[in-house]
């Protein structure tokens, strides 16, 4: 008997109809489309709505970038275009006050030419302020002698010069045979912080003051300086003289007439009234002709009026010399005046030397321009003078007791009356009458506008 087929059980088969078989196949399907929803396409669709997020972030930022980048570029090449620029305009002034490369450089521009410039003086380098960039500039003051083609070649390579300059005042007299003379004023400028140098090089040829001011009017409101001439019982009378200008403070410079003339002004601390001094140093060779060096006082605006008895000037000398010392005037026209002071310097220390200018009252008002050292011809002397305060001599008191009472004119202007107008002049309105018989007028005239009236002081 066999055993193995005793223990062996029939197995039985599961029997699946067809309809069974199609239900399990669309439960599985519908499984297996839950599964791939559930973990495949839902995270799908969740990252790929967070990376188009992402995607318009991205772009959003790039846009900005790019516009960032594009007015970066934009102000780049503004800064290279005004880099440019800078650059451009520098290169027309001097890092640094350097007078030694100035002068170099106005060598150069002269040997172009054929003007004669003898010499060539400086001021002290000053700091300065425009529109709130500090810089610093100093003067030059450069006499010459030549035609009106040399003094145009010059001017034309002033202004093709690498480095800018820029001309204050060109003074101008004409000498024979179309022969000019002059002076030329000029400022070089620095640019940005650099400060002058303190070497001690610099030549100080001229004083600039800091604060100038015009403290000239034609005799009324002048001070007064009383002088005494030694004339009366106890050995002194009183001469009254007008301040015209004390030479303190504002610029005064050197000029000679031809190559032959050189030196230079400076501020001296000996002086007669005052702090200081005008120090004049000059050398004068001539030839056929006198020449002379002058102590240029063409900014001082000394304007007068009508003729004083004299006019003269405070001199110290310090010995003899052959010069004659003199005042030069130019009137509305422009023609020169010439008043000699002193024919040779013959005293030592301090001496008022003064003359009569012209008494023509047709050919004021004057202005006073030039104090002037003339040498003769074919001859050579130098030496040092030094002048101060500048005076003109006028009546006294007892003199103007005796003389006619002096007047002013006035333009009556709209709304004026004979009473306001006294009010003005003479502090009260009682005094119209004065104005009345001074003028021919009746007592109920009617004032136009634009009438002169004559008013007496």
């Amino acid at each position: 008997m066999d055993l193995r087929q005793a223990n062996k059980r029939p197995i039985k088969m599961l029997n699946i109809s067809k309809k069974e078989k199609n239900l399990l196949l669309i439960l599985f399907t519908a499984i297996f489309f839950w599964v791939s929803y559930k973990y495949v396409l839902t995270p799908q669709s969740e990252s790929l709505s967070r990376l188009k997020n992402e995607k318009d972030v991205y772009e959003s930022q790039l846009f900005e970038t790019e516009e960032f980048i594009a007015s970066e570029n934009a102000l780049n090449r503004e800064w290279e275009n005004l880099n440019a620029e800078y650059k451009m305009i520098s290169q027309k002034y001097y890092p640094n006050i350097d007078q030694p490369e100035i002068m170099h450089m106005l060598n150069g521009i002269i040997n172009n030419g054929k003007l004669e410039i003898p010499s060539m003086s400086f001021s002290e380098p000053e700091a300065l302020e425009i529109e709130g960039i500090e810089a610093n500039h100093l003067d030059m003051f450069l006499p010459f002698r030549g035609s009106f083609i040399d003094l145009e070649l010059f001017l034309s390579e002033l202004s093709n010069s690498p480095k800018r300059f820029l001309i204050n005042q060109l003074s101008l007299t004409k000498e024979n045979d179309d022969m000019l003379s002059g002076q030329i004023s000029m400022s070089s400028f620095t640019y940005g912080e650099e400060k002058a140098t303190k070497d001690g090089y610099f030549y100080v040829n001229a004083y600039n003051s800091p604060n100038k001011v015009n403290p000239f009017t034609a005799f009324e409101g002048y001070v007064e300086v009383p002088v005494y001439s030694g004339d009366s019982s106890d050995g002194t009378t009183e001469e009254k003289r007008a301040l015209l200008a004390d030479l303190e403070d504002d610029n005064i410079y050197y000029m000679g007439t031809g190559s032959g003339v050189t030196g230079k002004v400076s501020r001296f601390g000996t002086a007669k009234y005052g702090k200081t001094s005008i120090r004049a140093e000059y050398f004068i060779s001539t030839g056929y002709q006198p020449e002379r060096a002058y102590v240029v006082l063409d900014d001082q605006n000394i304007n007068i009026k009508y003729p004083p008895p004299s006019i003269g000037i405070w001199a110290f000398s310090y010995g003899y010399s052959p010069v004659t010392v003199g005042l030069r005037f130019q009137d509305m026209d422009g023609r020169k005046i010439d008043v000699e002071l002193e024919r040779g310097v013959n005293w030592i220390g301090w001496k008022y030397i003064s003359a009569s200018p012209p008494q023509d009252i047709n050919v004021y008002p004057l202005k006073l321009d030039r104090v002037y050292m003339e040498l003769g011809p074919n001859r050579d002397d130098y030496g040092v003078l030094l002048f101060d305060r500048i005076e003109a001599s006028y009546p006294s008191e007892d003199d103007k007791k005796e003389a006619m009472p002096s007047y002013v004119f006035y333009v009556v202007k709209p709304g004026d009356t004979l009473k306001s107008i006294s009010e003005s002049f003479y502090g009260s309105e009682s005094q119209y009458k004065k104005l009345i018989k001074d003028n021919g007028l009746m007592e109920n005239s009617i004032l136009e506008a634009g009438k002169v009236l004559v008013i007496q002081k």
